[in-house]
């Protein structure tokens, strides 16, 4: 684990950087061959950590398919660069497998001119036996469903209220409030991604609490959408698109939370209400913040995705003045490999990030928490290590 007091001179410099396609780049081909299982129609991706190849997001470059029934697609890299990267079917609901049904470790390649990348999928996470059915829920301790919650602004989607132990042994208590975003990911291995890779919030928040770590509070668990990238996003992406979080924004402000604060026994102060998300959902939970401090006063901002849209949020953190609120910001230093110049999105991003906020008045250990993890990549697997710490930092101050 590295921890850092305050980001180097230049990191704006750096992250403009990592933007920037060089003029030495190389074509990458990636040629697949897909199994016989493969449901015709169906489209081929490669999803990696490099925005090129969608930054994990499950799509990634689609590939086109050739009349000897292989798959391929090129883009342009860095000499030099190194990807890590999985072929889906277009989601992580389809993502490969290996032959036995197990999970495989991230491909790894380093471009060294123009090459050709020639992968064989074994099968399919989809069309494993049993894939279809229903897995058993992970979830610890008592929880409340609300299922395909409806919302005149965005797509409805399925809600679930973690309860603290004793909520209902003392019915004049009233309790802080944390909104998870990506809430499938966060209580229930049966709900996952990737299948039992969840956030463990449940299990950790309970231990915390019987421990006498962390206040009893409420964690709101709410899923994404098929419109993700919209939903998370304010700003638009040139090459992704979205930008149209206002409406996601007050899906959570005029809908959910006004149901939340009515069912359950809440303290609906900002100092006792916060949004933590990761990726694309780390800078919805920050914008969250940015633009609604009266409602908002923590923000739990995990490995997010600085780079969208230019680094559009840290612009926008330096544009504003004042501050409010405590901020837990990180990234581990896995989740982006260098490209030739030594540029790592991610990395840079996130370190861009955290001097704009302490230039804005933000102060490290006390209202701003910044770390970065030495060997952490960019999965649940990594967030569930240290998501007892980020409910600590944002709820227990001083502890």
């Amino acid at each position: 684990m590295t921890r850092r007091a305050g980001a180097p001179a230049g990191v704006a410099a750096a992250l403009a950087l990592a933007m920037a396609m060089p003029a030495s780049a190389a074509k990458l081909t990636f040629e697949v061959a897909v199994p016989a299982s493969t449901p015709a129609g169906d489209a081929v991706a490669v999803c990696g950590d490099h925005t090129a190849l969608g930054a994990w997001n499950g799509a990634g470059l689609a590939l086109a398919r050739g009349a000897d029934g292989g798959w391929r697609g090129t883009l342009e890299l860095p000499a030099g660069t190194t990807v890590e990267f999985k072929v889906t079917r277009g989601s992580w609901e389809r993502v490969e497998k290996d032959a036995a049904g197990g999970e495989i470790a991230n491909r790894r390649w380093t471009v060294a001119g123009d090459d050709t990348v020639r992968v064989t999928v074994a099968t399919w996470r989809d069309r494993l036996p049993g894939a279809g059915g229903a897995r058993a829920s992970t979830i610890t301790g008592e929880v409340k469903r609300f299922e395909k919650f409806p919302s005149r602004f965005v797509a409805a989607r399925d809600v679930i209220v973690w309860l603290p132990p004793g909520y209902d042994a003392d019915p004049a208590r009233r309790y802080p409030v944390l909104y998870l975003l990506d809430g499938q990911n966060v209580f229930d291995g049966a709900t996952s991604f990737i299948p039992g890779e969840e956030w463990g919030a449940d299990e950790a928040a309970d231990r915390l609490v019987r421990a006498g770590r962390l206040p009893a509070c409420l964690l709101v668990a709410v899923a994404n959408s098929p419109a993700r990238m919209d939903e998370y996003t304010s700003a638009r992406d040139a090459k992704y698109g979205g930008g149209r979080s206002a409406d996601h924004q007050r899906f959570l402000l005029e809908e959910l939370m006004p149901m939340v604060d009515s069912t359950f026994r809440t303290l609906r102060d900002p100092a006792h209400t916060g949004v933590v998300g990761s990726s694309l959902g780390g800078l919805a939970a920050l914008d969250l913040m940015l633009a609604h401090p009266d409602r908002f006063g923590m923000a739990g901002v995990v490995s997010p995705a600085v780079w969208w849209a230019d680094g559009e949020i840290v612009k926008r953190v330096r544009a504003g003045s004042g501050h409010a609120g405590r901020v837990w910001l990180d990234i581990g230093d896995a989740e982006s490999t260098p490209t030739a110049t030594g540029a790592r999105p991610w990395m840079d991003g996130a370190r861009a990030l955290h001097e704009a906020l302490v230039t804005r008045g933000w102060r490290d250990d006390a209202d701003l928490h910044y770390e970065e993890i030495a060997g952490a990549h960019h999965n649940e697997a990594a967030w569930r290590a240290r998501v007892d710490r980020v409910l600590l930092f944002l709820l227990a101050p001083g502890r």
